[in-house]
């Protein structure tokens, strides 16, 4: 018989929806509703990374200086014309 190292990997994903004004303080509001969910474990959360924060619908409506000003996490970013397309 011989000894062997087995080294395994797993990834699985978690998705939040969050109200907020700007893509960091979205990211930010999940993080701590991670940190509520008593079904994640410790070492789930501290692997946890954000892997996309997006407005719901995508940024495809959105000109090159909003989606500038979104991808900076500039408040200004006139994320309003995302709302009238859902």
């Amino acid at each position: 018989m011989k000894i062997y190292e087995v080294e395994m990997s797993s990834t699985t994903y978690r998705t939040f929806e969050v109200e907020a004004e700007s893509p960091e303080d979205a990211q930010n509001k999940a993080f701590l509703e991670l940190d509520a969910d008593w079904e994640i474990s410790k070492a789930w959360r501290q692997n946890a990374e954000v892997v996309f924060c997006e407005p719901k619908g995508g940024t495809s409506s959105m000109d090159n200086d909003e989606f500038g000003a979104y991808i900076r996490g500039e408040a200004d970013a006139n994320l309003d014309n995302l709302n009238k397309d859902l």
